[in-house]
């Protein structure tokens, strides 16, 4: 009986293998995919000597982002636009705050352990609570000042926005269609930015927007979805609805037309009223100043004769 046993299993066992050998089963391409991509990676690491050393901050900005990714997601993504307009990275932009709070955070403590080394009588309680203070308002002044920038470039994004339209609403009065305009006034303000010429010669606005039209047929989109996709990558409102009333035209031609020129005159609307306000504004500004000029003027001219009269009156001070 037990050999019976046996010699059952052992067939079972053959026919297991023979089936297995005729039908083996299908391979695991992401798993295969996945290890002849570490085995890359770890060739071209030997390659180049080895993986690029870390510093103590690198480390330490690394797990920032991941913390922060974990709990905070919609913090980073909120920076995402400042970051790109303003041109800079998130790992060096955190890298540089971190640095700046361990700098501020940790430095009172540091002078007062050592004015304690040096025999006087310190409170070291005060020190990480001023650290904390000191290291909390560095982070805060850093995302402010980078707001701040993002929203100084912005504007000009939006300046030259405004100048690009125009030219693009000139083109179509000319005659031609949208699919012209677009790149030939995007050329012209390319080119005018490169020979220095006018308000945006400072301004890489006529690039960003000439290298989006020329890419768009690569991306099988047109036009407008680049200049939304920019105005997404940004954060600049203004080209996210331009993209939207152009689409809702349908890419019929005299509707996008007028809906170009009634856009462009709203922008230049805008920007001549910033402009008088910004004007208005420096005139108020140099007004004050006068009177301030002349208030101190008028009391360092005043000011011999007013104590001349006081000491021939007998009046002390």
């Amino acid at each position: 009986m037990t050999a019976v046993v046996v010699l059952g299993a052992l067939l079972g066992l053959a026919l297991l293998q023979l089936r297995w050998l005729a039908f083996p089963p299908a391979p695991d391409l992401i798993g295969e995919i996945e290890d002849w991509r570490r085995g890359r990676e770890r060739a071209t690491q030997r390659a180049a000597g080895g993986p690029a050393p870390v510093s103590p901050i690198g480390r330490l900005t690394r797990w920032v982002v991941e913390t922060v990714d974990h709990y905070r997601p919609e913090w980073l993504t909120s920076l995402a636009p400042d970051l790109a307009i303003t041109q800079r990275e998130l790992h060096s932009w955190l890298a540089r705050v971190v640095g700046l709070a361990l700098t501020f955070g940790l430095g009172p403590t540091v002078l007062m352990l050592g004015r304690r080394l040096g025999g006087n009588d310190v409170a070291l309680q005060w020190g990480p609570i001023i650290g904390l203070f000191l290291g909390s308002a560095a982070v805060v002044l850093s995302v402010r000042d980078l707001r701040t920038e993002a929203a100084k470039v912005r504007g000009q994004f939006v300046w030259g926005l405004s100048i690009y339209l125009d030219l693009v609403a000139m083109s179509m009065e000319a005659g031609k269609g949208h699919a012209e305009a677009l790149p030939a006034a995007a050329k012209m303000g390319a080119d005018r930015v490169g020979e220095g010429r006018g308000l945006l010669s400072d301004t890489r606005v006529f690039g960003e927007i000439r290298s989006a039209i020329q890419r768009a047929p690569e991306k099988a989109i047109t036009a407008w979805e680049a200049l939304g996709r920019l105005g997404e990558r940004y954060g600049i409102r203004e080209l996210v609805s331009l993209r939207s009333s152009i689409e809702l035209a349908n890419d019929e031609g005299s509707r996008v037309k007028a809906s170009l020129i009634a856009r462009a005159e709203t922008m230049r609307s805008a920007r001549l009223a910033g402009a008088l306000e910004r004007a208005n504004n420096a005139t108020e500004s140099m007004r004050q100043l006068t009177m301030v000029a002349a208030i101190l003027a008028g009391i360092y001219i005043a000011a011999p004769y007013i104590l001349s009269l006081r000491a021939a009156a007998g009046v002390p001070g």
